[in-house]
């Protein structure tokens, strides 16, 4: 089992040789021993010794002659480990998602990795992006898959590909696409027949793309995984060999892996398929379940949690990971201050539904997904103003989802969300009134059985005095670049000395001959939306933690730049610029 030292009750880096990290993944062996009190350094000899490894030739571009992929390997004496080409091999990689960083920084931010000393990126494959109608797909600009992966080849880095169909990713819907909760019957995640019936539609589209970008077809590709994290959905026992297939008979012939959480790992293997783990520290329990299903393979560790994400309202999530000393590595990106700008302008919503597309007209409301727009495939962001005429006051009753705020003509009543479905309406002495709601789509989750019941918008009857409303006109508010585009042509207004929302506030921020990224600020801001030259940067929120949101250099143009806030309460006095985060 090795030498004395390796057998210390201490982890050695020499008998690990897979670990993912995330943001950064890598990849490597790991000790076949029954117990171990702790996964930790305690000196330098059981450190990395890369002395031992050498690479150099076995990158994208220096490895010509190929006929052997990424293999497992075992011998008596020693651990099991991993071959490329028939050479040992050690696999250190990073997550990068091409689909979450602007194009013109792809090539940074993988010098970056690979200066980390990491030689594999991996990166998951959005399938509601790369698909958004049905039929229509989307592998242009930031969304090219093939130039990603061929560009890590160019830096000298080996992929990893995670192409789903379901990805987490903290993405909405785990990444799959909306239109999927139209049908009430289809079951995702299973071989439910109207499911699959979509995933080979888009199979065969994506792996046609991913084929040539295979090791053996002389691109980077050295494995593939099979979805993500089956283990812990574990609906249809089905599913997982059925996607096996699915990729196998158009035509992935490297290695296939699956990824679960440690205690999930028994139930989303797949026979056949190495097994991998996703941790957050390294410890016996981390490993016994994936040593009771695969004791013969090196261990992959596919995700090393090394961050965790915000969610609103509550603490900005830190964690710790000890680092070692790393070279030299590239500037980082140039970051500035610009002035602040006073948003001069301003459109109430009210004003601005007849600048959107033509409303639906419906008898009853529709949740989101199921409104005919689209080419049949509904709406997947943004959100939705449902307005109809009420003629009496009362208790008005809504299952909205994710929030929405509710107007008697522009005056707001209050808020529906969780928990609260109910609003009193004022006494309607005169003629009839225009009710509305306005829902907003914060977002569907990502992770568990959830993801079946992510409907948005109003879902089910709207009653007042539980009689049933009708007769409802329905905005799409996706607020998509084309919308902005029709918004340049509208006469805004001044803004005046009080204002409340909803409403866009336009400003525009000076960016100089050579624009560089920075942060914005919002402070005395409520909640709303930012959009830049027309492109969504995201929710600002006064509930924090979140402070200020990432605006990239490349997508500024010199000198004026056109910035339009969504605010849906009360606006503040100006939008600021700082050259770092704030939690």
């Amino acid at each position: 089992m090795g030498s004395p030292q390796r057998s210390s009750p201490c982890l050695s880096w020499r008998r690990v040789l897979c670990i993912f990290f995330l943001p950064f993944i890598s990849s490597g062996f790991a000790p076949r021993v029954k117990h171990r009190d702790s996964f930790v350094f305690e000196n330098d000899q059981l450190k990395p010794d890369q002395r031992s490894f050498n690479w150099s030739h076995l990158t994208p571009l220096k490895l010509k002659d190929r006929s052997v992929g990424l293999q497992t390997e075992e011998r008596a004496g020693r651990n099991p480990y991993f071959t490329l080409e028939g050479h040992e091999f050690l696999i250190f990689g990073g997550s990068i998602h091409y689909f979450r960083v602007p194009r013109v920084y792809w090539r940074d931010r993988l010098l970056k990795l690979r200066a980390c000393g990491f030689n594999t990126v991996t990166t998951y494959v959005p399938w509601n992006l790369h698909e958004p109608e049905r039929g229509r797909f989307d592998f242009s600009g930031n969304l090219d898959l093939e130039a990603f992966v061929l560009l890590a080849a160019e830096v000298g880095l080996w992929v990893i590909l995670r192409p789903g169909p379901y990805i987490c990713s903290e993405m909405d819907l785990g990444g799959l696409p909306s239109r999927l909760l139209q049908d009430p019957a289809s079951q995702l995640r299973t071989t439910n027949h109207s499911f699959v019936e979509a995933i080979n539609k888009y199979f065969d589209h994506l792996i046609a793309r991913v084929v040539p970008l295979q090791y053996r077809k002389g691109g980077p590709v050295i494995a593939v995984q099979v979805e993500n994290e089956y283990g812990s959905f574990y609906k249809d026992k089905a599913y997982m060999p059925y996607l096996h297939q699915a990729l196998l008979r158009r035509g992935i012939v490297e290695l296939l892996l699956t990824a679960d959480n440690a205690d999930a790992v028994a139930r989303g293997h797949i026979k056949g398929v190495l097994a991998t783990i996703n941790i957050k520290t390294f410890n016996e329990d981390s490993l016994k379940h994936l040593y009771k299903v695969q004791s013969n393979k090196p261990i992959l560790i596919m995700e090393y949690w090394v961050g965790w994400f915000d969610t609103w309202g509550n603490e900005h999530m830190v964690r710790n990971a000890e680092v070692t000393p790393l070279p030299l590595l590239p500037e980082p990106t140039p970051k500035t201050v610009y002035p602040s700008v006073d948003p001069s302008l301003y459109l109430p919503l009210w004003d601005a539904l007849q600048y959107l597309n033509r409303p639906v007209i419906s008898n009853i409301p529709l949740n989101m997904e199921n409104l005919p727009i689209n080419n049949g495939n509904g709406q997947s962001y943004g959100l939705v103003l449902y307005e109809t005429t009420i003629c009496s006051g009362g208790r008005l009753h809504a299952d909205a989802r994710d929030m929405a705020q509710v107007f008697l003509n522009e005056t707001s009543l209050g808020i529906l969300a969780d928990g609260f479905q109910n609003i009193d309406i004022p006494k309607i002495t005169q003629e009839c009134q225009l009710l509305r709601i306005l829902a907003e789509n914060q977002g569907r989750v990502s992770f568990s059985w959830k993801i079946q019941n992510q409907q948005k918008g109003l879902i089910g009857p709207v009653t007042l005095n539980n009689i049933p409303l009708q007769s409802f006109t329905i905005y799409s508010l996706e607020l998509k670049m084309s919308f902005f585009e029709r918004l340049r042509s509208v006469s805004w207004k001044p803004v005046p000395t009080h204002s409340l929302g909803p409403a866009f506030y336009l400003g525009t921020l000076k960016a100089g001959s050579s624009p560089r990224d920075t942060f914005l600020r919002l402070p005395g801001w409520d909640y709303g939306f930012v959009f830049i030259n027309g492109r969504n940067l995201g929710r600002y929120w006064n509930i924090g933690p979140q402070e200020t949101l990432y605006l990239p250099g490349a997508w500024l143009q010199p000198e004026n730049n056109e910035i339009i806030v969504f605010e849906k309460k009360k606006r503040g006095p100006y939008i600021h610029t700082t050259d770092n985060p704030r939690w």
